[in-house]
């Protein structure tokens, strides 16, 4: 028998199957301690857990996000050969080079300042203002659909400057860029998933357009601002760009919304505590991040050589997934981990990434998170969980809940 069939975990990891879904935890644990480094044929992947393994491979530079490395990648058009969706992925931060990878990054970094998120909180809370206005006072809501949903894409889009009557369109670019870039659609599928990008995109291309004729103080004018010696980004980069924002920031941004709220709920030591200090909201967002394994995927990574991972041959071209639960989990970083706290010390944590890939919009949604958050219990001191939690068990790479019903027992308030 082969080195790579005694290392298969497909007898026993599912991350479609309805217990995986319900409960991951005694799935992924026994993954980390019988199997850290191990083959799913299920997704022609090699899957590494632990902390200190996925930072390793997060900082090794022979693994990298270009997914063109991949051995079963369609082959690269040329550029004039490709439709909406393959151009903008061509330019996106996930599958970039290196060299280019650190060029978009540096000059996409000052639109990402604090100065200029600071400004982007504040149209945050007029947006999440306005959703909790239509929903109302009702004595319990779905919150997955009424907020989870919605809130994260409607940020991005208030970020980027889209006009509220062009929220679908932008929706739908969403849809396209998070459901299309995934590697193990069918051909079928993803041609279905990226039919409203080029809308989208020509949407993108308007206010890029208007912002180079009148630049201001926000997020698109200062990315048309940006220089580093004499190189500035393209239309299409800039495009690339939100659609990398829209990829990373949108789609998790979702489950971030419901777990968050979900386990401080079932935790009401921990919510009391979040309500007698404000200042504990960032803690509560990383700890939800750790504790949570919201996603049934990792991160993925391609050899771009032949390398060895703890005595394991991964070939050039083989995908990597990197387990990233796993590591909030592991109990050489975090005492006690099945607990969840709040007031934990999450210096170690790599839920944003590592290194060159550390999640460039981190203040995005740690600041569209923290708006939701602060109206939702001024709206709703008194909430606390409904009796439906219903999940997507089709969701291409999550843990979604379609359906998480909350009581707002105004009421008692």
């Amino acid at each position: 028998m082969s080195e790579q069939s005694n290392i298969s975990v497909d007898h026993f990891f599912d991350p479609s199957s309805k217990d995986f879904i319900h409960d991951p935890v005694p799935t992924l644990e026994r993954l980390s301690a019988e199997f850290p480094i191990a083959r799913f044929e299920a997704w022609q992947a090699w899957l590494v857990t632990g902390h200190q393994n996925i930072i390793s491979c997060l900082l090794d530079r022979r693994l990298s996000t270009d997914f063109n490395l991949w051995e079963f990648a369609p082959a690269k058009k040329p550029f004039e050969e490709m439709d909406a969706f393959e151009k903008l992925m061509n330019n996106n931060l996930f599958f970039l080079d290196r060299k280019n990878h650190l060029r978009l990054r540096k000059l996409a970094l000052p639109a990402f300042s604090p100065r200029i998120m600071e400004k982007m909180k504040e149209r945050f809370t007029i947006l999440v203002k306005e959703r909790f206005d239509e929903i109302g006072a009702p004595e319990s809501f779905n919150f997955g659909a009424e907020i989870a949903e919605i809130v994260p894409t409607q940020a991005i889009a208030s970020l980027v400057g889209i006009p509220r009557d062009k929220f679908p369109i932008f929706d739908s670019l969403a849809y396209g860029v998070v459901r299309g870039i995934n590697p193990m659609l069918t051909p079928e599928e993803r041609q279905e998933a990226i039919k409203g990008v080029p809308e989208g995109l020509d949407l993108l291309n308007e206010l890029i357009d208007e912002r180079r004729a009148n630049p201001g103080d926000d997020f698109l004018s200062t990315l048309i601002l940006a220089e580093d010696e004499g190189s500035k980004l393209s239309n299409l980069e800039m495009c690339a760009l939100v659609g990398a924002v829209l990829g990373a920031g949108s789609d998790t941004a979702v489950d971030l919304h419901s777990y968050l709220i979900k386990n401080l709920l079932q935790h009401p030591e921990q919510h009391h505590a979040l309500m007698a200090d404000e200042t504990l909201v960032q803690g509560a967002i990383s700890e939800t991040l750790r504790y949570e394994s919201s996603g049934k995927t990792g991160l993925a990574r391609y050899a771009s050589e032949d390398i060895e991972i703890q005595g394991h041959q991964i070939k050039k071209g083989q995908m990597v997934q990197l387990i990233t639960s796993t590591a909030g989990m592991d109990p050489l970083i975090y005492n006690d981990p099945s607990t969840f706290n709040i007031q934990r010390d999450h210096d170690k944590s790599i839920s944003f990434g590592q290194g060159p890939h550390y999640c460039i919009g981190v203040t995005l949604v740690r600041s569209q998170t923290e708006v939701m958050l602060k109206e939702l219990f001024k709206r709703f001191p008194n909430l606390s969980l409904g009796d439906e939690i219903v999940y997507d068990y089709a969701h291409h790479n999550a843990r979604r809940m379609d359906v998480m019903t909350v009581n707002t027992n105004i009421a008692k308030s």
